[in-house]
């Protein structure tokens, strides 16, 4: 993973091809095995790689639901006690082990746009 232009881009190695993803683009990363498949908006795209070692790379923008699943949190559509509702409908369980670090993560990322909301108002009025 490098850091270009405050852009997270995943570096994919599959054989001798290596494909680059942008982070932003990625809805979710899903556990299966060894492998990580990441699922992009049109694509979803597989390849052996540790998915704590994604979470560590990713940093804030991504978090750890379950053992399974780490997700972009700007593509949360909705989600309760049990389960996380992405942007793109699919439906990931919550470990009720990480139930409340996620809703502190979400409450800290909720003061956060209402804080960027804010900014954005005072700028227009300018």
């Amino acid at each position: 993973m490098n850091s270009q232009q405050n852009q997270l881009i995943i570096q994919v190695k599959n054989g001798t091809k290596i494909q680059l993803v942008d982070a932003a683009d990625v809805i979710y990363i899903e556990s299966i095995g060894r492998k990580a498949v990441l699922h992009l908006a049109n694509d979803t795209i597989e390849y052996y790689a540790k998915i704590s070692g994604l979470e560590m790379q990713l940093g804030t923008d991504f978090f750890l639901i379950h053992r399974a699943y780490l997700i972009n949190i700007h593509y949360i559509k909705s989600y309760d006690k049990r389960e996380v509702q992405m942007k793109n409908d699919d439906l990931l369980l919550i470990s009720k082990y990480r139930l409340q670090a996620f809703q502190s993560k979400m409450r800290e990322y909720g003061c956060t746009i209402q804080k960027n909301l804010q900014n954005d108002r005072r700028k227009a009025k300018i």
